[in-house]
């Protein structure tokens, strides 16, 4: 049981409570995916840039259509987390977190890495250090357990403590467990993004979330050496109040951010039907306007494939929500045209 002042268990409180608001949004919800779709691919850029790869959202978007080729290896990355989290979101209900799934996922992630993978997949048997890149052992800021028994014990006492009952508050157990998994850094690769993706992991095995509808990695981001130094005083001073206190104001900004990006999102919504249906317009015209905040970018080739119409009819629904600008035309040329929901994509990128 880490020592906390009353002041963090405040924080705590809070980060409870900001939770339970954003679960009972996510419940008002007639279709939950209308943030979480969202909330995974904010969270995938963000998460992904704190490790030094970036990529635009429109990049990102149009990479998730069929037969569409990632323009990047920072893309191909980026989209190699999004089925990692997807995988993760699945098995978290079926599966305790493990040695074993969190292997099975950092594999998943390292199968869209720009370079080699040591030890891919499985606990790392080499050394690792934290650091500027390419840094020795002695201008390191960090050096994590050394691949032997002290690795091992260390990552099978993480797995009992965090799947243990327990009464510690949600938010409080996730970011101590997240200083542990980073303080072991278990992997060759990928442990910030694997340890952030538990973080809500935990949250839903814990019932504070129902959906995984939280981005911590926009707020990480923004503060990328406050959150790395919060991380490493842990391991320095042994004082717990700074880094529950960062990490519960992280929780409580991003779930009253998702909130309203919730209200917002149905706002969009509801004044897009009503578009509709002042024309009168149905069929797959009203379908491709319920899933725009799941698919907000699209092509007339998707909208076929997708709702199983043929090509002019594909064009003919686009065509139409582009007259009553739902969708504006976001990539140029006459072939491989590409359409997107703007304003649920400016929505996605303030999560």
């Amino acid at each position: 049981m880490p020592e906390v002042s009353p002041r963090a268990w405040a924080a705590v409180a809070q980060a409870t409570g900001a939770l339970g608001q954003l679960r009972q949004a996510c419940a008002s919800l007639p279709n939950p995916r209308l943030l979480i779709q969202p909330a995974l691919i904010r969270e995938a850029l963000d998460t992904s840039a704190l490790e030094g790869t970036y990529a635009a959202l429109p990049e990102v978007l149009e990479a998730r259509l069929p037969q569409t080729r990632p323009t990047s290896a920072e893309v191909l990355e980026i989209r190699a987390y999004e089925r990692m989290a997807n995988a993760a979101f699945e098995w978290v209900t079926e599966r305790p977190l493990s040695v074993n799934m969190l292997c099975d996922l950092q594999g998943i992630l390292a199968e869209g890495s720009r370079v080699p993978v040591k030890d891919a997949g499985q606990v790392r048997r080499h050394q690792v250090v934290i650091g500027p890149r390419d840094c020795t052992v002695r201008e390191a800021r960090y050096i994590p357990p050394p691949p032997d028994d002290r690795l091992t014990s260390g990552l099978e006492q993480w797995t009992r403590w965090i799947n243990a009952d327990s009464f510690l508050p949600g938010p409080l157990k996730a970011a101590v467990a997240h200083y542990q998994f980073e303080s072991l850094h278990p992997f060759g690769d990928g442990n910030g993004r694997v340890g952030r993706l538990v973080a809500t992991l935990q949250l839903l095995q814990s019932g504070d979330l129902k959906e995984p509808a939280i981005t911590l990695s926009p707020w990480f981001l923004k503060r990328r050496t406050e959150y790395q130094d919060h991380l490493l005083r842990v391991s320095q001073t042994g004082e717990w109040d700074p880094w529950v206190e960062f990490f519960c104001l992280a929780i409580c900004e991003q779930a009253r951010r998702a909130v309203s990006v919730v209200d917002q999102l149905m706002d969009w919504l509801s004044e897009s039907r009503a578009a509709l249906n002042s024309r009168h317009w149905s069929g797959v015209v009203v379908q491709i306007v319920e899933d725009l905040i799941d698919w907000p970018m699209i092509s007339m080739p998707f909208v076929a494939e997708k709702y199983g119409v043929s090509g002019p009819t594909a064009k003919s629904a686009v065509d139409r929500l582009v007259e009553v600008a739902i969708l504006k035309q976001v990539s140029e040329g006459p072939y491989r045209r590409i359409f997107g929901a703007t304003p649920v994509m400016d929505l996605v990128e303030s999560l």
